[in-house]
């Protein structure tokens, strides 16, 4: 946001608050790259090239999250919440950007209709229901050892998660067995991938509020941070490259 030149985002329900916020979601995007080709894509091409078709895992929803049409409205929901952004923006920024999931998101969007209709507001149930200001919320009014664990479960599962994907480019089954699981869509490719740099601390950081914000996530990223550590030990060239890694004497 401070490249946007975003020094304080504005509050409140009024017009002029609420143009503020679609002003600075646009400055946030401008000259942004969005990926032409789709994460999945590109690894399922290379896995095919060396024999293996992946699966796609329960929850695939929609195939490059880094879409532009997803991530216009993704910076007005990040400041402004959902209050910014309707449901029926966020389903027509899907359609677009996953033209072949139609049927799904039909359903997603009987759901939020029968529940507006029942006085429900899903979107207002989401953790990211106020936007930055909530994640800022979550994480300060975390205890010391409640905060240090998240860091710690979201840092570790990333770590390893890195290594095993350098060993996936030569043993492409390990992929096969990673995109089986939901949380390949729920946490991997929307930010458990965290790369050296701003980008990398960011998704942790992403990762850090989810566990805090999401109970039953962060059970899930337990779960599938334990099955990555399997892969590893059945992996012995990758447990050792691990080994290394984690050595301070390397």
């Amino acid at each position: 946001m401070a490249r946007a030149g975003i020094e304080q985002l504005p509050v409140g329900d009024s017009n002029h608050a609420f143009q503020a916020r679609q002003d600075a979601a646009a400055r946030m995007l401008a000259n942004r790259h969005s990926p032409r080709r789709d994460f999945d894509g590109i690894l399922r091409d290379a896995a095919a090239a060396a024999g293996v078709k992946l699966p796609r895992s329960p929850k695939t929803a929609a195939p490059n999250i880094f879409h532009r049409a997803l991530m216009e409205p993704g910076a007005r929901l990040l400041l402004g919440g959902t209050a910014d952004v309707g449901m029926e923006d966020m389903l027509a920024s899907w359609e677009q950007a996953s033209p072949d999931h139609a049927e799904k998101i039909g359903c997603i969007r009987r759901v939020h209709r029968q529940a507006e209709l029942a006085g429900t507001d899903l979107m207002a149930q989401s953790p990211m229901a106020e936007g930055m200001a909530g994640i800022v919320r979550t994480i300060e009014s975390a205890d010391d050892r409640e905060l240090c664990a998240a860091v710690r479960n979201c840092t570790k599962a990333s770590g390893a998660l890195g290594v095993l994907m350098q060993r996936a480019v030569y043993e492409p089954e390990i992929l096969a067995r990673l995109m089986s699981d939901a949380m390949w869509d729920q946490w991997t490719r929307v930010g458990g991938i965290a790369p050296d740099g701003a980008v990398g601390a960011a998704a942790v950081a992403i990762s850090t509020f989810q566990y805090l914000a999401m109970p039953e996530w962060a059970a899930d990223l337990e779960r599938y941070s334990a099955f990555i550590d399997e892969l590893l030990t059945s992996c012995p060239q990758v447990s050792t490259s691990v080994a290394s890694k984690d050595d301070p004497s390397h």
